[in-house]
């Protein structure tokens, strides 16, 4: 778009050079932002800065003044902008008072809402989203289109998503997802993530779905796939698809997706399984994340594999007295009997009857006790 412009105002200066080939200030000041826009181009800021000054500096004779000729009016407008983006691009402290400047001065120019977006790009760069909401949210109605339309909309969604207004980011990546652009698999993923944050864990999976075959994600969707075929006690898919990935990808929550993986093995029954993804999940997780479900799931597994020491290891970490807790009693009292620690057993078997989750649990540990 910001070429686009410059052609226009270039086509401009083109056109009116014939009539005035005998006004040398016009020459001189066509030269100089003709030459700015070149330097723009190859990237040498500084340099263009300095011929888009020019522009601006220019003594104006009767000829040259904008009054008379419009069309300088027009070169000296659009080279305040071009000092400004200069200025951006060098990162220089006056960058944004210049485009305000600009901005106050010529609110009517196809340019201010070019200020406005490459305001937010800068900002985005910097990680300023607060900034970013501001200049950006000032485009919303404009007619800006092409690759910088997509751009400025994921920018502006993802700084909504950064300050956890999840409300606000959410309906931006539903448009953007279902658009070609270079936005379409990152707008797919947060849109998904936002969804799965919210519960909504049916349009998440779905969402996640569509990243699979997605180099650039390979390693961080397939743990919320398998989490929800999880959560749908849908295990034979968790298997189906989760140990394959662990086995031909570097996963981003691996030690989550062992865990999920033993989980689903455990609820199968299946506790040879079960133990060696859980040790697995065990040597990464180093007790970090190993709540009071894991707990009772690992400890109960080691029981029926007849390890009974670190059955015992296991259950003993249980603390809150849920429904894990009574049955983890029970399996840690008969675990106690089979290492031969009577006392142990008793205390165990006493605290599983003491809790009324199960009522044929809490029988049994009356009775063992």
């Amino acid at each position: 778009m910001l070429r686009q412009y410059a052609i226009f105002t270039l086509l401009l200066t083109l056109l009116a050079a014939p009539l005035l080939a005998q006004n040398t200030a016009w020459i001189e000041i066509n030269q100089f932002y003709r030459g700015g826009i070149e330097l723009l181009d190859q990237g040498k800021y500084a340099a263009a800065s300095q011929q888009f000054s020019r522009v601006g500096q220019f003594e104006q004779t009767s000829s040259a003044r904008p009054e008379s000729n419009p069309d300088v009016g027009l070169l000296k407008e659009n080279a305040k902008f071009y000092i400004a983006l200069c200025a951006l691009e060098l990162d220089n402290s006056d960058a944004e008072s210049l485009f305000i400047d600009f901005i106050d001065k010529y609110p009517a120019s196809n340019y201010t809402k070019l200020a406005y977006y490459h305001l937010g790009r800068s900002y985005f760069s910097k990680k300023n989203f607060p900034k970013v909401i501001e200049w950006l949210t000032k485009l919303e109605g404009n007619n800006i289109s092409g690759k910088e339309s997509s751009e400025y909309r994921y920018k502006l969604a993802y700084s909504y998503f950064e300050i956890k207004d999840n409300d606000k980011a959410k309906p931006i990546f539903a448009e953007l997802r279902n658009e070609k652009s270079t936005y379409n698999e990152l707008s797919i993923y947060y849109y998904a993530y936002i969804s799965y944050l919210q519960k909504d864990y049916k349009t998440a999976l779905t969402e996640f779905e569509r990243l699979k075959g997605s180099k650039p994600y390979e390693s961080s969707y397939p743990y919320y796939i398998s989490a929800m075929y999880f959560l749908d006690q849908r295990y034979d898919d968790v298997l189906n698809y989760a140990i394959p990935v662990l086995k031909s990808t570097k996963q981003l929550y691996e030690t989550e997706m062992f865990r999920i993986v033993g989980a689903s093995y455990f609820a199968k029954s299946d506790y040879t399984n079960a133990g060696a993804y859980y040790r697995s999940f065990q040597k990464n997780d180093q007790g970090k994340t190993q709540n009071n479900q894991d707990n009772y799931q690992i400890g109960y597994t080691w029981y029926k594999l007849k390890d009974y020491k670190n059955a015992i290891v296991e259950l003993e970490k249980l603390e809150t007295t849920d429904q894990y807790f009574q049955s983890g009693m029970i399996a840690l009292g008969e675990s106690f009997i089979k290492t031969g620690n009577k006392q142990g057993a008793r205390s165990a078997f006493f605290k599983s009857s003491r809790l009324s989750f199960d009522k044929k649990l809490q029988e049994e540990g009356l009775f063992n006790y």
